[in-house]
């Protein structure tokens, strides 16, 4: 029998659930009580499914197992097209021309903000199955929020970022849990005292691929997420002592020597002197230690700790930002309750775990409470968390990246002065 085969994958009572509002023969055949050749009459049915990930990724074995396991048990099959980063810009125009696409992914906060106008609702289909029970309440609040109270996206692989740090370093330079710094002045003590020590090691390294998280949090730690977004959409950028104070802050981190030589390095020739025990610290999400791992083949006992807070500020440590990849179900979809139910058994469960496992990430399921130990550390900051921020605190955006991103550059390699950077941000426009 089908349920027989399922035996080791998923439990029955998880089928049963994920089984809701499809068709009765299509329950009969998941639950084995009608003769497996009777699905020889069976029209053949499939899930188009547009994959943000290569078909080589470790999240991709686990999506090919779940499609797998899908189709055994309700006759459906899952066609996966591996469309890798680019669906970002490739699932727009598709849909646009009429492309049969029941379900896509992409990360969490673009699927709302950028896709939302090709996605349905899920709110009526999630309450059979009490989904919203197994959303961590930080990445169901930003959806619902950015969706005007509609669930367009279910997330998955989520992340949190901070300033991740090699404990074995940390304390031969002569640091404990103590010195762990919520404040920039005590940031900036960690840091001279990693660089006088004998460790032989940078306090901190930076890939210019995220420049963009460095600025943001240091500018949404004066300001606040939402004035990032004002100064954005007002060009108010010399009118804002703070982003100024913000630049001057960041550059500082490079002139000191605080940064190890090659930053801003090409990612993750940076990121990777961490596991080379060349620096200590580096801002990142929470992929980044696994990244560092797999790179370098290295084996690190890893700390963690939010972004540090500045003087008059608007927000401290309780700012994080996290995210999510998402799953979204198109609205012209004729199988949306299929597509929801594949979905959900990635999003939720076994599978959870499984990818958890596989990139030491996250787990997407408020019910699987056990983290990765490489990450294990920052899960006590999520129940300090009362603000989140978007990624880059909103500085990532279309309009604002690719420019923001040379100015960064050239700060940083001490080409201009804090003073030139913020004018040439408000000349972008």
């Amino acid at each position: 029998m089908v349920a027989e085969t399922m035996e080791g994958i998923f439990s029955m009572k998880k089928w049963k659930s994920i089984l809701v509002g499809l068709s009765c023969l299509s329950i009969l055949l998941a639950t084995g009580e009608i003769p497996a050749s009777a699905s020889d009459e069976i029209p053949e049915q499939s899930i188009i499914y547009w994959s943000m990930w290569e078909e080589d990724e470790p999240q991709a074995e686990v999506i090919r197992e779940a499609a797998d396991a899908y189709q055994e048990a309700t006759g459906i099959s899952v066609e996966i097209q591996w469309k890798g980063r680019e669906i970002r810009s490739l699932i727009g125009p598709a849909l646009d021309a009429g492309e049969e696409i029941d379900l896509f992914d992409d990360d969490y906060q673009r699927m709302v903000q950028e896709h939302g106008i090709y996605l349905t609702d899920l709110k009526k289909i999630a309450a059979s199955v009490d989904y919203e029970k197994h959303v961590m309440p930080i990445l169901l609040e930003q959806i619902e929020r950015w969706g005007k109270d509609k669930l367009l996206t279910m997330p998955y692989q989520p992340y949190i970022t901070g300033v991740w740090y090699n404990k074995d370093l940390w304390e031969k330079a002569g640091l404990t849990d103590e010195d762990i710094p919520e404040t920039w002045q005590k940031f900036l003590r960690v840091c001279r005292k990693l660089k006088i020590s004998d460790i032989g090691a940078s306090p901190m390294v930076c890939d210019s691929a995220y420049l963009d998280l460095l600025f943001g949090y240091q500018l949404a730690r004066y300001v606040g997420q939402d004035q990032v977004a004002r100064i954005i959409k007002n060009d108010t950028w010399d009118q804002v002592p703070e982003a100024l104070q913000a630049a001057e802050d960041i550059r500082t981190l490079f002139w000191t020597g605080y940064m190890s030589e090659i930053s801003p390095a090409e990612y993750p020739e940076g990121q990777n002197q961490i596991g080379n025990e060349e620096a200590v610290m580096f801002l990142q999400g929470s992929w980044g230690p696994n990244e560092v791992m797999e790179n370098t083949r290295c084996d690190i006992q890893w700390g963690f700790f939010p972004w540090p807070s500045v003087n008059d500020g608007v927000d401290g440590t309780e700012g994080l930002m996290a995210g999510a990849q998402g799953f979204g179900i198109t609205d012209r979809s004729e199988k949306k309750q299929e597509a929801f139910d594949f979905a959900y058994s990635i999003c939720t469960g076994e599978n959870d775990m499984k990818i958890t496992d596989a990139v030491q990430s996250v787990p997407a399921d408020a019910e699987n409470v056990q983290w990765p130990e490489a990450i294990a550390e920052a899960s006590d900051y999520l129940d300090k968390m009362k603000k989140t921020y978007m990624w880059a605190a909103g500085l990532e955006t279309a309009d604002y990246k690719d420019g923001l991103q040379r100015e960064l550059v050239k700060l940083t390699k001490l080409e201009e002065t804090p003073e030139e950077f913020i004018e040439n941000l408000s000349n972008m426009k």
